[in-house]
């Protein structure tokens, strides 16, 4: 699977992407280069994503994330970080084993620079894969063949897990309840694969790395990592509609409606938190 991809791809790459986009294949779709990623990422990246939310951390609605099945994660997304804590929690202390894990992202950086792809490589075993181009690339054919390879790796394990920001991007607006309009990727990915999405509203995390971390040693006020997690968002009357990209856009946005109503659950348990 994973030779097939890059060859499709390959004649609209440059040379730094290529090499990038072949070893991101080779971990990524084939048994054993995600074994070894995934390895990887429970040996040490586990261990320090845990490290950063460890006590810091309240979670609500864990019991709708599938334990027998891949799915696909759907965050909101205002700080680099909102995936890092939600998996931490989820592969620390919910999942009975280790997820073959896949983030979607943006070329740029992660594939067409060596420091970039070096990046990915220590932080994430290269799970942030595939590469979503957002020049004229992405277009031309090579985020259908993102969402085609989603869609596909879904289908291949039952321990995928996608790990998609319905918002496409950052949100840069200070306030935590306010989302930016829904991308369709989220939805193509969802109808054809028909796998559940599993919405999860993430608050209390600061945009600055080096912030989170004084707050994790003591070194600032903490403030606690929520964690909401949403059922299945319902999709089924979208099903016979996989192609149409006005039902795309639909069910990304019953999948931001979800994350919406997580934080309105968010909203209330602050509200009972004494002061």
């Amino acid at each position: 699977m994973g030779i097939r991809t890059v060859a499709r791809a390959w004649p609209a790459l440059e040379w730094p992407e290529r090499a990038s986009y072949l070893l991101g294949a080779a971990l990524n779709e084939t048994h054993v280069g995600k074994q070894l990623s995934t390895r990887y990422l429970h040996a040490v990246g586990r261990r320090w994503l845990y490290f950063m939310i460890e006590g810091m951390h309240h979670v609500d609605g864990a019991e709708h994330v599938p334990l027998d099945r891949s799915f696909i994660l759907a965050p909101n997304h205002r700080t680099f970080f909102d995936l890092y804590a939600t998996m931490a929690f989820l592969w620390q202390r919910h999942l009975p084993r280790e997820p073959y894990l896949y983030c979607p992202v943006r070329s740029a950086f992660f594939y067409d620079q060596p420091y970039g792809a070096a990046f990915n490589i220590l932080v994430s075993g290269n799970a942030m894969y595939p590469p979503i181009f957002r020049d004229d690339r992405g277009r031309g054919g090579l985020n259908d063949l993102a969402i085609e390879r989603c869609v596909r790796l879904l289908d291949w394990s039952d321990r995928t897990l996608i790990a998609i920001h319905p918002e496409g991007k950052r949100n840069p607006v200070d306030d935590p309840y306010s989302f930016l309009p829904a991308k369709v990727g989220t939805g193509r990915i969802a109808l054809r694969s028909r796998a559940p999405v599993i919405p999860v509203f993430v608050n209390g995390l600061h945009r600055d790395f080096g912030v989170q971390l004084q707050r994790r040693l003591g070194l600032a006020e903490r403030e606690t990592i929520r964690l909401f997690f949403g059922p299945p968002v319902e999709l089924s009357d979208l099903y016979g509609r996989a192609r149409d990209p006005d039902a795309h856009l639909a069910a990304s946005q019953r999948v931001m409606d979800a994350i919406g109503a997580c934080a309105e659950r968010e909203k209330a348990w602050l509200a009972a938190q004494p002061r």
